[in-house]
């Protein structure tokens, strides 16, 4: 059975939501029940949904390598080189003591 079922995927032998009969005259019938197309639309949404989380994990995680980055655009020149361009808002660079001094002494 498992040959056949390799061979011939689309028929499977023994499979649950399957049944296969005839009629009077002598004709085949195959009556396949399963969960139909709502259920798989169903489960297309729910992977798109975990797809999109994985993506929002994964560019926390990584902060300068955005997942679906509209703001990169990728090119060679007439070389044949490979350049890469990032357009955004950037990444905020931490003060550094001169600057936190300075709003220190605004503040007083």
């Amino acid at each position: 059975k498992g040959l056949y079922n390799e061979k011939y995927p689309l028929d499977h032998v023994d499979d649950v939501d399957r049944e296969v009969g005839y009629d009077i005259e002598g004709l085949l019938w195959v009556e396949n029940t399963g969960h139909g197309a709502e259920a798989r639309a169903l489960k297309m949404e729910e992977l798109l949904d975990l797809l999109e989380e994985v993506k929002g994990l994964y560019n926390e995680k990584y902060l300068l390598d955005h997942v679906d980055d509209v703001g990169c655009e990728i090119g060679s020149d007439a070389d044949g080189l490979l350049w890469v361009q990032h357009t955004g808002d950037g990444v905020e660079r931490p003060q550094s003591k001169a600057e936190k001094l300075q709003d220190l002494l605004q503040e007083v």
